[in-house]
């Protein structure tokens, strides 16, 4: 009889062991079953997010790509002005006119050597032409690349007009931030042997004066410094120079300044080097206030 009641009793526990090992068992599953679907809705919540997130994306980019401050895609490259006066010898008082077939085109133009840019004079009517001149001329449009440079020479039967002197800077002992001064080029400098880091020479075309008393000569050196140098190659490619004006060095202090150029070659079926003649002039502006006399 205890035999019996200790075997039911055994069988009895083990039955209540794999009861509760099996129900264990259960709520261990049950809980990876609500584990993985929240994983899964976890996993949905974040592509929708993510998918949310590209379309707002989407959305702002086509909104900047119409917006004025966004241009939009470049879509080619505007047309070279013409010149109604071909280069050579005119009448004194001639109107050149200056038109690119491009539509909605700018033109903007230069008399001083240097190449034009979107900084340059803009045209707006004729340009009369009373001396020698050389006019060059870029016309750039919506979303284009601005054209390549148009150039004429002009003579007249009159002398030379001769520049005038640059008037000197009158300070009060103090060279005040974004005082304009003039330089001139010194030598010539030609794009088929220069180098970028060449030092381009440079001089001051005025006096700085102090109450009256000169404290820079005019001819001081100014120091420049050659940034991009490309030489003239084949196909169409002119010789390309471009420069930057750094500063002002007399009796040990530096005055900072602001400035360059850019000088291209006539492209043709045979392209020119850039030479930069002496004597071309440069305007600059002071960067910073420079205390010049105690």
């Amino acid at each position: 009889m205890k035999f019996l009641l200790s075997t039911i009793i055994f069988l009895g526990s083990a039955l209540a062991n794999c009861q509760d090992a099996g129900m264990m068992a259960a709520q261990q599953a049950l809980q990876a079953s609500q584990q993985a679907q929240a994983a899964a809705q976890q996993a949905i919540d974040q592509s929708t997010i993510l998918s949310q997130q590209a379309t707002i994306n989407m959305q702002q980019a086509m909104a900047n790509t119409s917006s004025p401050s966004c241009p939009g895609p470049v879509v080619g490259t505007a047309a070279q002005p013409t010149f109604s006066a071909k280069s050579g010898k005119i009448a004194a008082g001639t109107k050149v006119i200056l038109k690119s077939a491009s539509h909605y085109a700018a033109i903007y133009y230069s008399t001083d050597g240097w190449a034009p840019n979107e900084s340059s004079l803009r045209y707006t009517g004729p340009i009369t032409i009373n001396a020698e001149t050389h006019l060059q001329a870029i016309a750039t449009g919506p979303n284009m690349i601005h054209s390549s440079i148009a150039r004429a020479d002009y003579t007249v039967d009159a002398p030379a007009a001769q520049p005038l002197p640059a008037p000197p800077v009158r300070t009060d002992g103090v060279l005040r931030k974004g005082t304009a001064l003039r330089l001139v080029t010194g030598s010539a400098v030609s794009s088929k042997d220069a180098r970028v880091g060449d030092k381009i020479p440079l001089l001051l075309d005025q006096e700085i004066q102090v109450n009256g008393d000169v404290v820079i000569p005019k001819g001081t050196p100014v120091d420049g410094i050659l940034t991009v140098v490309d030489p003239a190659e084949k196909y169409y490619v002119p010789g390309d120079l471009v420069f930057e004006v750094r500063a002002l060095t007399v009796q040990g202090k530096s005055i900072p300044l602001s400035g360059g150029e850019t000088l291209e070659g006539a492209s043709a079926r045979r392209p020119k080097e850039a030479i930069i003649e002496p004597g071309m002039v440069v305007s600059v502006i002071a960067t910073a206030d420079t205390q010049l006399k105690p």
